[in-house]
């Protein structure tokens, strides 16, 4: 087949996920030789120029002798747009390319494909190494699917190019063009199509697992001191068994079940060893398991049941429940020398990031030195870092703080040997990852890392970790627990059983832990990759299918737009309607609602957590308007959330301005390098100090005229 008749047959595949029909071959064809012969037909490239207009946290200039463009990055998330397309393109041009100096490097290259800027329409390219000198590389993106997916091509279509996070990197390109794909890339690409072909009948079977009402049950699993017993029903004669099924493992995929138990009768009581050996882990913890009836007919083995974790799990010495004293938060907390607002904000509750390649690691190197065993396996914890986390849990511990841990799995760029394991093998980019659950060594670090920090802070000494944030923004997973490009039923079944490992380890600590499900503003529509509406419903099926859990949601409802603090007036996708776009500061009430739906309430008779874990409102500069607007803001959402029934804590974020956060100014206080107040207190601090008490009046209600409301009543609305 000729290369072009190629690129436009594997065009159309993408676009109806199928597959041509082999074609088998004569045994002694007998081809005429053609006298002309068609030559191969070749588009050529077309040069791609970037232009100054919309350009963000970047200096720009071309020199046009040389044809090369020099970028510098003037703060975190730099950005320029392409010129528009002067005419559509070939099906043939898939590959952007160009050459590019760059010594310092960058680490990651998103795509943005014209028309409307979003998530959604975009791709992480991963890292621009660095160059030596003045030699030069050549960086390729496979645009391919991404043209089918978003129908770009088109006249007037343009790109944004987003260069990594850094600030004072410099980039010099040339050469940028769309061309065909080389004859290798081709081949690459097909091999793509099958993949993404492979993953999607994956999801289709996870789906119609979690669906399918299956004629034996199990119904209750518990975990001992030494022992697990799982008690069920099956369908009558025949040749019955539980399978236990590790983390590593996915039912609805499986062929057979090596790991299982006979059982007799239309219903057991059955009792096993908790810790086994299997998969090359001498002393795996069936904690992590969960179990289902299989049919044995001969060489044939049947999935019968759905699968159920442990619905109880013995806990030694558990500390008692405790819910924060008021709403009042503070995200990502950190000791520093303003450690008295902890005191003068009157906080009740603080999320921690904590990084899971800085609490493990598999060889004893530095710091890493405290040892820790798992699964009969010893790893190495590092002591520094444990003891940065000491001090955040012992302050809080004592003042009665409630602490959610957020966390986060790096996948690149740290000190720990685990990190090659942490990270999944489908991730692509991105910030962080989605912890690796696809073999036995590699949950086990993860579980290890798990129960290490469960066991350190399960008591007031050196502090608790009350509640666990799985990981962060799960619905813009490529950006924030990166598995690669997924459907959404792989993504959600990797996603759960990671929250499932978290809370069954947990709960050998602390029966009362709650795990969360870290989402976006975004609501019933996926600006990342997927709807949180939807992630949540699809939780609540895992729910009723495999056994229902303490789980929660950990929601971020900033503005619509994070730079502009008026979302009352801006945020017109927030709605008051049940299927919102976003919810936001604006309307709370949704997400309240969905809260309180005893539908959706654990075990249908206990409102699940929701903490609206990392939210602010911008203050654009330092000037008293902007101010006052963000102060509004801080208002507006405390009023809320204190009055809404289904929020259990706000943690405003941030405690102070982050220059790492794209030129934001989210925090109560200042930056604390600002030239004229570092650090200072901005009047948002003022308003989460009156938040909730005899002051609130006197502070609030000035700010009703900058919002344009005669009471904070009139902020609230009814649902649609």
């Amino acid at each position: 087949m000729k290369l072009r008749a190629l690129s436009a047959a594997l065009l159309c595949l993408a676009a109806l996920n199928c597959t041509p029909e082999p074609v088998a071959e004569p045994e002694e064809p007998e081809v005429p030789v053609d006298p002309d012969p068609v030559p191969e037909v070749h588009v050529d490239p077309v040069s791609i120029s970037l232009v100054e207009k919309g350009k963000v946290n970047i200096n720009y200039s071309y020199d046009e002798s040389a044809g090369t463009w020099t970028l510098v990055s003037t703060g975190s998330d730099p950005y320029i747009f392409s010129a528009a397309l002067e005419s559509p393109l070939a099906p043939e041009h898939r590959v952007l390319s160009f050459d590019y100096q760059c010594n310092a490097g960058i680490d990651d290259l998103q795509v943005f494909y014209g028309k409307a800027i979003s998530e959604t329409r975009s791709r992480h390219f991963g890292a621009i190494l660095s160059t030596i000198g003045t030699a030069w590389k050549t960086y390729c993106c496979s645009i391919a699917s991404d043209r089918i997916t978003h129908n770009w091509g088109n006249a007037g279509d343009n790109l944004r190019l987003d260069f990594g996070n850094k600030n004072g990197v410099k980039i010099v390109l040339k050469n940028i063009q769309l061309r065909e794909m080389t004859a290798d890339e081709l081949k690459a690409y097909e091999s793509e199509l099958n993949k993404a072909k492979g993953k999607s009948a994956e999801a289709e079977k996870i789906a119609a697992y979690l669906s399918k009402s299956y004629s034996c049950r199990i119904t209750d699993v518990s975990i001992s001191v030494n022992d697990v017993t799982v008690k069920g029903t099956t369908d009558g004669p025949g040749s019955y068994y539980i399978a236990d099924i590790a983390p590593w493992e996915t039912p609805s995929l499986m062929s057979s079940f090596p790991n299982k138990v006979a059982v007799n009768g239309p219903s057991f009581n059955v009792t096993m060893s908790r810790r086994v050996s299997r998969d090359g882990l001498s002393e795996y913890d069936r904690v992590l398991s969960r179990f289902a009836v299989v049919k044995v007919d001969g060489t044939a083995q049947t999935l019968c049941s759905h699968a159920r974790y442990p619905d109880a799990i013995y806990s030694k010495n558990p500390p008692a429940a405790v819910m924060p004293a008021s709403k009042k938060g503070l995200g990502g907390f950190v000791y520093n020398e303003n450690i008295s607002d902890l005191n003068d904000l009157g906080i009740t509750s603080v999320t921690v990031n904590i990084l899971l390649n800085s609490v493990v690691n598999t060889v004893r190197s530095g710091n890493y030195k405290i040892e820790h065993k798992f699964g009969g396996v010893t790893y190495y914890m590092d002591s520094g870092y444990m003891g940065q986390l000491d001090r955040i849990m012992s302050e809080c511990a004592k003042r009665n703080i409630v602490v959610s841990a957020i966390l986060l799995n790096r996948q690149s760029d740290t000190n720990s040997k685990a990190t090659a394991l942490l990270k999944h093998p489908e991730c692509d980019g991105g910030n962080y990852s989605m912890p690796n659950l696809t073999s036995a060594e590699a949950v086990n670090v993860y579980a290890a890392a798990l129960d290490y920090l469960a066991s350190r802070y399960s008591t007031s000494s050196p502090g608790r970790i009350h509640h666990w944030i799985l990981h962060n923004e799960v619905d813009f997973q490529k950006e924030w627990t990166n598995m690669g490009d997924q459907p959404q039923a792989r993504y959600m079944d990797s996603y759960v059983r990671s929250m499932r490992m978290c809370h069954n380890i947990a709960h050998k600590y602390d029966p009362n832990a709650t795990v969360m499900i870290s989402l976006t503003h975004c609501w019933a529509k996926a600006e990342g990759q997927y709807a949180p509406k939807s992630m949540l419903e699809s939780l609540c099926r895992y729910s009723e299918t495999e056994g229902d859990f303490l789980w929660g949601v950990a929601y971020h409802p900033y503005p619509q737009n994070l730079t502009k603090p008026e979302f009352w007036k801006d945020d017109s996708s927030a709605t008051y309607s049940l299927n919102t776009p976003f919810c936001t500061f604006k309307n709370l009430e949704v997400v309240s609602a969905w809260m309180m739906d005893k539908a959706h309430f654990y075990k249908g008779t206990s409102k699940r957590l929701l903490f609206l874990s990392e939210n602010g409102t911008n203050s654009p500069s330092y000037s008293e308007s902007d101010l006052a607007l963000q102060a509004a803001g801080a208002a507006w959402a405390w009023k809320k959330a204190a009055a809404l029934e289904g929020i259990d804590g706000i943690q405003w974020h941030n405690w102070r301005d982050n220059r790492g956060e794209g030129g934001l100014r989210i925090g109560l206080r200042r930056f604390p390098d600002d030239s004229e107040a570092p650090n200072g207190k901005k009047p948002s601090w003022y308003v989460w100090q009156a938040a909730g008490t005899s002051s609130e009046s006197s502070v609030f209600d000035p700010y009703l005229t900058t919002i344009g409301v005669a009471s904070w009543n009139d902020i609230f609305q009814p649902l649609q």
